[in-house]
C-alpha cells in the first residue's frame, strides 16, 4: 500500500473528511426534496446517511495498487464520499478509480457535484481520484463494465421484490447463474461476478437473505463464491434510514471473494445504531457462521459467545420434526380472502378462528377482546381449511425484533362443543398428519419453544420478523417424554419461560 505523508495536520484531515460527509447528507436531502417518498419507494431508493457511509468506507482495505472501485446504485455518491473521507483520514494515498453506476436523473445530476468535491479534497492530500459516472443498470454489467474487473464494490442497493417471472430476475439468472428474489440480492450477486479473486464487497442490506427458503438458492451461490470477514449488527432497526421510514432489520458486512478456510475468523460487532460505537465485539470461526454441512446455507450471526454456545446446543439435540412424526403448516385461513366466512365468536354454524392475538404464551385463549372476527362459518368451500379439534402447538408467524420473545408459542387445547377448529394464516401449527397431537407432547414442545435457548438461537440466525415454517423444519428438538403424567398438570399452571436444561439432558 502506498502511503504518502503530507504537511497537513491530522486535525486538517479530520475537518476535510467531515466536510465531505456533510456534503453527502446535504446532497441526500436535496434528492429527498426532489424525489418524493412515493417515487423513491417505487424504485427502491433509500439514501445512505453519512455515518453509514463512514462505516462502510472504514471497512475498505486497499491492497497496495490502484484501487478499482464500483459504487453500485450510487445515488448521490454518499458511499464514494465516505470512502474518500476515510482514505483521507487514514492518510492512505493509493490511487483510486471509481465507477459510479446510477439510473435516476436527479441522483446523476447530484453525483457530478459529489465527484468534483471528492477529487478536489483528495488532491489536497496527495490522493489521486478518477471517477466515471455510468448512467445505466448496474445489473446489466456486461454493457457498462465489459470484461473489466474490480478490487472493491460498495453498495446500499435498492430493495424491491422480484417475482419468479420478473424479467430482471430471469435475466440475472441467465447472465450470472444467480437466482435473486429481491433486487438487493441481485446487486449482491452481480457484484460477486465483477470482483477479482480476493476482491472485497462491502454493503448494507436487509438481513432477510440470511435464512429461509426464499433466499436459499441465492445463499448457496453467494457462499460458494465468498467468505464473510466482518459483520455489523444493530439493536435499533428504525434509525439507519429514518428519513425513508425503513423498518427492516439491516446489517453492514464485508465479504471477500475467496473460499473460507476452517479457522478463518469473522468479526461480528453489535452497535445500538449507526451513530454508536460497538458495545459488543465477537470473533467466531467461519464454520460457525455457515455450517459446512447445511444444505440450505443459513447464515448465522452470533453476537456473543453465549449465542455461539446456543447454536451448538441446539445443533446437538437428537430430534427434528420429522423424527418426532410431526409436521408444521401455516394456518390455511387468509381472512381477507374469506370475508364471507368470517363471523363473531360463537355464532351459529361457526367454529373458533384462532389468530396470533389468541396466543397468550404458554397457552391459547379464545375468545379474547379484539376487533378480529373469531368465528369461521363451516360450509362446502371452507371445510378443507379446518383442522380436527384437539391439542396443537401454535406459534406466531410474525414478531418484532423489539419484542421480548422472537418465538412465541402456545398450547391449543380443544374447545368444548366443536368438532373442528380454524387457524388464521399468521399462525404456524404443529400437527401430526393434519390431526391433533398428544397434550403431553404439546406441553413439552411449547416449553422448549418458549425457552431462552430457542429465543437466543432464533435471533442469531433469523433475519426477519417472521418465524418461518421452513426454520422450524430445520431446527433440532429434544426427544419428547412418552409419559402421559404431564396431563395431570394444566399448562396454565405448569409452563414458564424457564431454562430448558432439563429438556436438554
Amino acid at each position: 500500500m502506498t502511503v504518502i505523508e503530507t504537511t497537513r495536520t491530522d486535525s486538517s484531515r479530520l475537518v476535510a473528511a467531515e466536510q465531505l460527509r456533510r456534503l453527502a447528507d446535504s446532497l441526500n436531502e436535496e434528492l429527498e426534496r426532489t424525489n418524493d417518498r412515493g417515487r423513491r419507494s417505487g424504485i427502491g431508493q433509500f439514501t445512505t446517511p453519512s455515518e453509514v457511509a463512514r462505516t462502510i468506507g472504514s471497512l475498505v482495505e486497499p491492497k497496495g495498487r490502484t484501487l478499482r472501485v464500483v459504487d453500485a446504485g450510487a445515488g448521490t455518491g454518499a458511499l464514494m464520499l465516505g470512502l474518500i473521507a476515510s482514505l483521507v483520514e487514514r492518510n492512505i494515498a493509493v490511487p483510486v478509480k471509481i465507477d459510479l453506476v446510477e439510473t435516476d436523473d436527479v441522483a446523476l445530476r447530484l453525483l457530478r457535484t459529489a465527484t468534483q468535491e471528492a477529487k478536489t479534497t483528495a488532491a489536497a492530500y496527495g490522493l489521486s481520484v478518477e471517477t466515471r459516472i455510468v448512467e445505466g443498470d448496474f445489473c446489466d454489467a456486461p454493457r457498462w463494465a465489459g470484461n473489466r474487473r474490480f478490487d472493491v464494490v460498495v453498495m446500499n442497493p435498492p430493495y424491491m421484490k422480484l417475482g419468479s417471472g420478473d424479467p430482471s430476475r430471469r435475466a440475472i439468472l441467465h447472465r450470472h447463474g444467480i437466482d435473486c428474489p429481491n433486487l438487493y440480492a441481485a446487486f449482491l450477486g452481480v457484484a460477486t461476478t465483477l470482483l477479482e479473486a480476493g476482491g472485497q464487497l462491502v454493503a448494507i442490506t436487509p438481513r432477510s437473505f440470511t435464512n429461509g427458503l426464499y433466499f436459499a438458492n441465492f445463499r448457496k451461490e453467494l457462499m460458494n463464491r465468498a467468505t464473510f470477514r466482518r459483520v455489523i449488527l444493530f439493536d435499533r432497526r428504525n434509525r439507519l434510514f429514518k428519513a425513508s421510514s425503513v423498518l427492516q432489520e439491516t446489517i453492514i458486512f464485508s465479504l471477500q471473494m475467496t473460499r473460507p478456510l476452517r479457522d478463518d475468523l469473522v468479526r461480528v460487532e453489535t452497535r445500538a445504531d449507526h451513530l454508536s460505537e460497538p458495545h459488543r465485539v465477537h470473533d467466531v470461526t467461519h464454520d460457525k457462521i455457515v455450517f459446512p454441512r447445511d444444505s440450505q446455507k443459513y447464515i448465522n450471526l452470533p453476537a456473543s459467545s453465549a449465542e455461539t454456545l446456543a447454536t451448538s446446543q441446539v445443533a446437538s439435540l437428537p430430534a427434528d420434526l420429522t423424527s418426532l412424526c410431526l409436521g408444521v403448516s401455516t394456518g390455511p385461513v387468509v381472512d381477507f380472502r374469506s370475508r364471507e366466512a368470517l363471523t363473531s365468536a360463537g355464532a351459529s354454524g361457526s367454529v373458533p378462528l384462532i389468530y396470533p392475538t389468541n396466543i397468550k404464551a404458554p397457552r391459547v385463549e379464545w375468545p379474547v377482546p379484539t376487533t378480529k372476527p373469531q368465528g369461521f362459518i363451516v360450509g362446502d368451500k371452507t371445510e378443507r381449511m379446518l383442522f380436527p379439534n384437539g391439542p396443537y402447538v401454535l406459534i406466531k408467524r410474525f414478531t418484532a425484533k423489539e419484542e421480548r420473545r422472537r418465538v412465541v408459542a402456545g398450547v391449543y387445547l380443544p374447545i368444548k362443543g366443536y368438532d373442528y377448529i380454524a387457524f388464521e394464516n399468521h399462525v404456524n401449527v404443529l400437527h401430526r398428519n393434519r390431526s391433533p397431537i398428544k397434550e403431553s407432547e404439546a406441553v413439552q414442545l411449547v416449553e422448549f419453544l418458549n425457552s431462552e435457548l430457542v429465543d437466543t438461537y432464533f435471533r442469531m440466525f433469523s433475519g426477519s420478523t417472521q418465524v418461518n415454517a421452513s426454520d422450524l423444519r430445520r431446527m433440532r428438538f429434544p426427544q419428547l417424554e412418552s409419559t402421559d403424567s404431564i396431563h395431570e398438570v394444566h399448562p396454565a399452571n405448569r409452563l414458564s419461560f424457564a431454562d430448558t436444561a432439563d429438556l436438554l439432558q
